[in-house]
């Protein structure tokens, strides 16, 4: 009994200081029984900007040149003579190696004996088959006056045709000498190396004396140099997949190298892609992506790392916001006239109950006089720092921007103020201009003080010249007085 009375007791203090709460006195609606008043949250703020805004993708690369030639050797060989360094500049035919020749002379010199041996079997051949024929015309004329046998013309017919496919395994002979000939001579001409580009010798491998060795299916064979053409270069960039959609042909783009981050050097997509690759060890996709440098700039090297931005989208006159004010607020924690409107504009969205309830909005706040008023927004491109938005705020709103722990607690009509950074901002100008009156008065009045100072100084120094002047006077009488008899 005494626990109900208990209770019954704080029921009815409750429901009176409510009462007293509600009920306000006079014209200035006072309230009878004052309570502690919302505490306000403290909030930074900014105005929307209309200017230009980029989205930019980012992306590690490496340079290169657009044309690159390793030279490797065609035959086995030693180099006998190599007329170039490692940074030379060579034009298209200069000599850049000379490879050992004496084993293809001595195999051509063998080859043209070949040929000429067989030359002389043809010849032979010739004669035989000539002779074989003449045999087997007179054993026809023979068979056909009876005067020989089946067995002896057959036999001639034989002969005949053996003499005939010597004569033409010799020519065959003859014919595969001479292509071998040919190869040979190919050879020799591939002893001397020449330049295939205009260039800059970018990299030297081997060395005079060393032999070479040609390429095979598992072995690339021995790189003897390579030589750049460094007045065009590319970037070879590893776009992320999430970014890659966005990536075009002739896109602009820039190319910031480690060495100067502070000037970079224009360039444009060229080729993008159309499948994606994993690095060793990771499940990061990237797809390759070939930028070409459009200056010729001399800082711009081959093997260097850079760091690239894409332009993927661009507008002129938008209307931007800090990144940090957009935020994503559920259905459930936003006022039902703002989700209504929300719903209005996905008219056209075949969503059900569950994903509605489940969907976040996206929402900025913006300050009218001290409260928070929440606006639905459509944001188009962003940057690191701003973000466009197509509606919701107008230049002349105030945005809310922060701080964090703030935006995570306000709502829609909860009572804001400004930072103590955020009123001076404010003020400025205000306070400028009242500071320099104050500041100018003052100089007025220390002007002023100034001159009365100077003045009364005057006065004083006049004054103390007459009092020593009435002072000398009154000595010279009294020398007077007393010399007189």
């Amino acid at each position: 009994m005494k626990a109900f009375l208990t209770l019954l007791t704080l029921a009815v203090i409750s429901a009176a200081v409510f009462a007293l709460g509600s009920f306000r006195q006079g014209t200035g609606g006072k309230p009878v029984l004052h309570v502690a008043d919302e505490v306000a949250l403290t909030v930074n703020v900014a105005k929307p900007e209309k200017g230009e805004i980029i989205r930019l993708v980012q992306a590690p690369g490496d340079v290169e040149p657009v044309l690159e030639v390793d030279i490797r050797s065609e035959i086995v060989a030693k180099i006998e003579e190599m007329p170039i360094e490692e940074g030379d500049t060579v034009r298209k035919g200069d000599l850049l190696c000379r490879l050992d020749d004496k084993n293809l002379l001595a195999e051509i010199e063998s080859a043209q004996a070949r040929i000429a041996q067989l030359q002389s079997a043809i010849v032979q051949a010739k004669a035989d088959l000539e002779k074989t024929e003449r045999d087997l015309t007179r054993q026809v004329s023979l068979s056909e006056a009876d005067a020989t046998s089946d067995l002896e013309l057959r036999d001639y017919k034989t002969v005949h045709d053996k003499a005939r496919s010597m004569h033409e395994m010799r020519g065959h002979e003859l014919a595969q000498a001479e292509a071998g000939l040919k190869r040979i001579k190919e050879d020799l001409r591939r002893t001397v190396i020449r330049a295939p580009i205009d260039g800059v010798i970018s990299k030297l491998v081997a060395k005079q004396g060393e032999v070479v060795v040609t390429g095979t299916m598992n072995n690339p064979g021995t790189t003897i140099m390579t030589i750049s053409d460094l007045s065009k270069m590319q970037v070879r960039t590893r776009v992320d997949e999430v970014d890659i959609p966005l990536v075009r042909p002739d896109q602009k783009a820039r190319i910031y190298l480690q060495t100067d981050q502070n000037a970079p050097a224009p360039a444009k997509v060229v080729r993008v892609a159309s499948k994606g690759t994993k690095a060793t060890g990771r499940d990061v996709v990237t797809f390759e992506t070939l930028l070409e440098v459009l200056s010729d700039d001399a800082r711009v090297k081959p093997g260097m790392t850079a760091n690239v931005e894409i332009e993927v989208a661009r507008r002129d006159d938008a209307i931007t916001v800090p990144v940090e004010a957009v935020v994503h607020r559920m259905r459930k924690d936003l006022p039902d006239d703002v989700v209504a409107a929300f719903d209005r504009k996905q008219v056209n969205l075949d969503l059900s109950t569950r994903a509605k309830q489940a969907q976040y909005i996206k929402v900025v706040y913006v300050m009218e006089k001290d409260v928070a008023k929440v606006r639905i927004v459509e944001s188009g491109i962003a940057d690191t720092r701003r973000v466009e938005l197509s509606e919701g705020v107008g230049l002349d709103d105030t945005v809310i921007i922060g701080p964090y722990r703030s935006l995570d607690q306000i709502k829609d009509g909860k009572k804001v103020a400004l930072a103590d950074t955020e009123k001076k901002d404010v003020k400025g100008t205000k306070s400028a201009q009242a500071d320099d009156q104050r500041q100018t008065a003052k100089d007025s009045k220390l002007a002023e003080k100034k001159d009365e100072s100077t003045g009364d100084k005057d006065d004083k120094k006049g004054e103390q010249k007459d009092e020593q002047k009435s002072a000398s006077d009154e000595g010279e009488k009294t020398a007077a007085a007393r010399s007189s008899p």
